[in-house]
């Protein structure tokens, strides 16, 4: 039985789609044709903003998406590692997904990413057609494990917070008060529960993830979902610099949180991810209140 995604959200129209190419960035300008041609497959399609990004499906099961990032856009398929590809257009590594990167300058091959889409649009419905096709996981509840009876994500993340009893539990708190602030929106999620980790990861969403927090023996982790696409002009992302989605912010014991930085990050997040203007608040380079060592600079990428 193929394990489809779905996504039980998804409508014929998503004004949150319009708000997001209706943001000034030549990248999201870039794709737009392509997601107008994935709308056009068919009188089945519907979709959803999901992750900060715009989704094509079939009824609720996705088969193409549209993103942007600082330096390239790309045009995404769910099932592309089954797709025949004979431009050799398909980059990615995965066990499913494939993805087209557009570049300014870079010449494309037009009818080659054109018929790409076409093959997913069918792919999809050929998938949907098989049998036992209706009993497969949402989107919503597949990559959440089973929570303690009476225990909410925010007090699951209480009691992560509680457990280090250390600079590390009151470093969370911080950073997660700062969340807050930024975002009052915000919901709070703990996933990946697992025998080894029993208490799971504090995961902070707003139309997708904005970011995640770890505690580690020596640190503490705030990674942000799309960090590589968000300018961070006060120069916090210091781990996790060489992938082209994610970013991470290590917080070592006596390192000072530059909290106007933060929270300008948490808001640029949310802004990607709503396709909405982001909200105003302080400068991010606003001097910080704590009188601790700042954090240590950014660590160089590893060459090409």
């Amino acid at each position: 039985m193929d394990d489809l995604l779905r996504f039980p959200n998804a409508v014929r129209r998503d004004p949150r789609i319009a708000a997001w190419f209706s943001l000034t960035d030549p990248f999201r300008l870039m794709t737009r044709e392509w997601f107008e041609r994935m709308r056009g497959c068919g009188p089945d399609i519907r979709e959803l903003l999901h992750d900060g990004c715009p989704v094509a499906c079939v009824g609720d099961a996705p088969f193409g998406y549209v993103d942007a990032f600082r330096a390239h856009a790309s045009v995404g398929f769910f099932h592309g590692a089954m797709l025949a590809d004979p431009a050799g257009l398909l980059e990615g590594s995965g066990k499913r997904m494939r993805h087209v990167k557009l570049r300014p300058g870079k010449e494309l091959d037009v009818a080659a990413l054109s018929d790409l889409i076409t093959a997913a649009y069918a792919d999809i419905q050929r998938r949907l057609a098989k049998p036992n096709s209706g009993g497969l996981k949402k989107a919503t509840s597949s990559t959440k494990q089973p929570k303690k009876a009476g225990a909410s994500p925010s007090e699951l993340i209480d009691a992560k917070i509680a457990a280090p009893a250390d600079w590390r539990g009151k470093t969370l708190a911080r950073i997660r008060a700062l969340i807050k602030e930024a975002d009052p929106d915000v919901v709070e999620e703990v996933k990946w529960r697992k025998p080894s980790n029993p208490a799971g990861v504090p995961v902070w969403e707003h139309d997708g993830i904005i970011c995640t927090g770890e505690t580690y023996k020596d640190k503490v982790k705030l990674t942000f979902a799309r960090g590589a696409a968000l300018a961070d002009l006060s120069g916090l992302f210091n781990s996790s610099l060489d992938g082209n989605v994610r970013r991470a912010i290590d917080i070592r014991e006596g390192d000072r949180i530059n909290g106007n930085a933060l929270k300008a990050l948490v808001r640029a997040a949310v802004a990607l991810n709503t396709g909405l203007p982001e909200r105003s608040g302080p400068s991010p380079d606003a001097p910080a209140r704590s009188a601790a060592r700042p954090l240590r600079s950014r660590k160089k990428p590893k060459s090409a």
